[in-house]
């Protein structure tokens, strides 16, 4: 079943590049810009969420250092989760305390760029040397400045990031939630390094056969149906 499931999000994945690379060069021809390329890394400090069909795509490739750099970082996660009290706190956190996803080589190049999911292959700056911004820390001034700099008519305002690519992305990332749910009657979402951890722990796709209330069992069983961090939907 799963590899079903893997073979359809990968040429999914393969599609929604060239429909990238598409836009992109009208958007070149047009006088845009985008700023991304091979080491710029900043989005990396981002929390990456993607679909357990994914992750799986990503589990399944990896090195023995990689897959060592994802359980530090879930065990980082498991760590400072619990201070987390809303969407907008875990955010936060994430940027400052947990920092860059584990599979971003010493090189800044990502580790895992063909398999990487919907979510990172949607974000497309706009703005040079933004990605890595604690708007946060920005003053009032600061922030007026940025916002009146951004394109309304291609971004995801407020943000920098191409709204097309993202909303594509979504849409596609539906699809194989969809498609999950169909075969198991749920489908399971969250953040790419600890649902790759969980495969490696637990051997989460086998469980996940089983339904359900098992699934939810297996985690709460060892401590990790974690807020934020791993999302079921049912039918």
């Amino acid at each position: 079943m799963w590899q079903g499931l893997k073979d359809k999000v990968r040429r999914e994945h393969t599609l929604f590049d060239d429909e990238v690379r598409g836009w992109i060069g009208g958007y070149t021809r047009s006088g845009g810009n985008i700023f991304c390329g091979k080491g710029c890394r900043e989005c990396c400090n981002l929390t990456v969420n993607c679909t357990f069909t994914e992750a799986l795509c990503v589990a399944e490739n990896l090195s023995e250092s990689q897959a060592a750099r994802a359980r530090e970082h879930a065990d980082l996660l498991r760590r400072h989760i619990h201070q987390a009290t809303d969407l907008k706190t875990y955010l936060r956190l994430h940027r400052q305390q947990i920092g860059f996803c584990p599979f971003l080589e010493e090189d800044g190049s990502c580790g895992v760029y063909g398999e990487r999911p919907f979510s990172c292959r949607s974000l497309l700056a706009t703005k040079e040397s933004r990605c890595g911004a604690d708007f946060s820390s920005l003053s009032g001034e600061e922030k007026r400045a940025f916002i009146e700099s951004l394109d309304p008519a291609v971004v995801a305002f407020p943000m920098h990031y191409v709204a097309a690519s993202q909303e594509r992305g979504q849409e596609l990332e539906y699809h194989a939630v969809r498609r999950m749910k169909e075969r198991l009657g749920f489908s399971l979402y969250g953040n790419l390094p600890f649902l790759v951890f969980l495969e490696g722990h637990l051997r989460l796709s086998t469980v996940m056969l089983d339904g359900y209330e098992a699934t939810a069992m297996a985690l709460e069983r060892t401590g990790l149906l974690l807020p934020y961090l791993v999302t079921f939907d049912g039918l």
